[in-house]
């Protein structure tokens, strides 16, 4: 009975872990333009983690036995993260990455203005 309530706890809070996977690459697609062939590389690296975060979760906490309400409380544990915390997560993500998508433009700018400078003088 024990062991149980850790392989509902061990799924549920996988459940999350996997919701929050897919928000920071949600993030990321928001926040950077990405082509076509990196959101499909995206895409593959996210179904990889998930894969991964879930065989040793299945490994570790139920000796590799799957069960339907393992897969209905992982189920349950990302309904419920996208209910309650993912819109924060997203919003504070989004904020971060702005910030360091502006910090990163300040600084390139009198770079890239240095540079032509360079090549001005060097002709």
């Amino acid at each position: 009975m024990n062991s149980q309530i850790y392989i509902v706890l061990a799924f549920f809070i996988t459940g999350i872990f996997i919701g929050i996977l897919f928000d920071i690459f949600r993030v990321t697609r928001k926040s950077f333009k990405t082509p076509n062939i990196l959101i499909y590389i995206e895409d593959i690296l996210f179904w990889i983690l998930t894969g991964i975060l879930l065989l040793f979760t299945i490994f570790t906490f139920s000796t590799g036995e799957i069960r339907l309400y393992m897969i209905i409380i992982l189920l349950l544990g990302s309904f419920i993260y996208f209910l309650s915390i993912s819109k924060y997560f997203i919003l504070i993500n989004s904020k971060i990455l702005n910030f360091i998508k502006s910090t990163i433009i300040f600084v390139l700018i009198p770079l890239k203005k240095l540079i032509k400078i360079k090549n001005f003088f060097k002709k």
